[in-house]
């Protein structure tokens, strides 16, 4: 099933604003005709280049500031490329979708994601172009802060996690669309915006009722260039090996919730990521359509380990 079909049967139903004093009735899925409109100016940008989001780190894990282009060397298919263009990440805008899983086994948990949430939106949204969107999922997908550089608006929209959307026409009985949203997200949302692109995933793992599978949603997220950060939140279910492979083929990183790592301390580390991450572009020597090309980003100082997307597949 494409993507525009499946938009337009199961995917994303706007609430209104978290701080509104009566609710609008909410529209059926099918019927939301701008699902993600953003209430900010946005910038969109076309270019030849393949676009890398990157974070070094030493040998203890920590990210590592204030390298050059010089530092990295880059591969794709196994031949060397010229890095064309190189930034300094927290130079550009930063967007990002917070994803909140709300299926049944997720529910215990979403009063403690609604205390770190409240932290997270200000940790992470420092620049006055930064922006953010707030999605919850189970077996419908819903938007409860669209698109904007208003942290008071994030947090307030947290609230919703815990609310009933009973009255909002469901795709099916029930089922988590843990691959559907990342599709959906990247697709719509994260992927036409200038600058840092990055999506954390509250979630077990768990995916029932998805039309796309595990690897359409590791290839929007690449074809998009966004890193994602999965946190894995369960009692001992779930799938914990599905959110790793999601983080690690889009540069992203997997966290676990536990007695050694609150939620807290994840999104303080993930912050940090954001932060002194580099941003690098190459022109690809194949640009046939939809086929998937293997990068390798390395570091010219081999005790620094190189966080990054690991392949990408051409417009079609």
């Amino acid at each position: 099933m494409s993507l525009p079909r499946l938009l337009a049967l199961v995917l994303l139903a706007a609430l209104p604003p978290a701080f509104a004093q009566t609710p609008a009735k909410s529209p059926a899925l099918a019927q939301s005709s701008t699902p993600f409109a953003p209430d900010t100016p946005t910038l969109k940008v076309a270019s030849r280049l393949v676009a890398i989001s990157a974070i070094a780190r030493d040998k203890s894990g920590q990210p590592v500031p204030n390298l050059t282009r010089d530092d990295f060397l880059l591969k794709q298919d196994g031949k060397p490329q010229p890095i064309t263009y190189f930034s300094q990440g927290s130079s550009l805008p930063l967007t990002l979708a917070l994803m909140v899983d709300t299926s049944g086994s997720q529910r215990a948990y979403i009063q403690d994601e609604i205390f770190a949430g409240r932290a997270f939106f200000p940790a992470m949204l420092t620049r006055p172009d930064d922006r953010a969107v707030l999605v919850q999922f189970d077996s419908s997908i819903l938007q409860l802060a669209k698109l904007t550089t208003s942290v008071l608006t994030l947090q307030h929209a947290l609230a919703y996690l815990t609310q009933s959307h009973d009255d909002i026409v469901r795709p099916g009985p029930g089922g988590t669309l843990l691959f559907d949203a990342i599709c959906a997200v990247s697709h719509l949302e994260l992927g036409a915006q200038l600058g840092r692109r990055a999506m954390v995933v509250l979630t077990d793992g768990g995916d029932n009722g998805s039309h796309f599978s595990q690897k359409d949603a590791i290839r929007e997220a690449q074809r998009a260039d966004i890193m994602i950060y999965t946190i894995y939140y369960s009692n001992g279910g779930g799938d914990e090996g599905v959110l790793r492979d999601l983080s690690r083929q889009t540069g992203g990183r997997e966290f676990t919730v536990g007695p050694a790592s609150s939620l807290q301390q994840i999104y303080a580390s993930i912050a940090a990521d954001l932060r002194l991450q580099y941003e690098l572009g190459y022109k690809p020597p194949d640009t046939r359509p939809n086929k998937y090309h293997k990068i390798d980003l390395r570091a010219t100082d081999k005790t620094l380990t190189i966080q990054a997307r690991d392949g990408y597949f051409t417009p079609k």
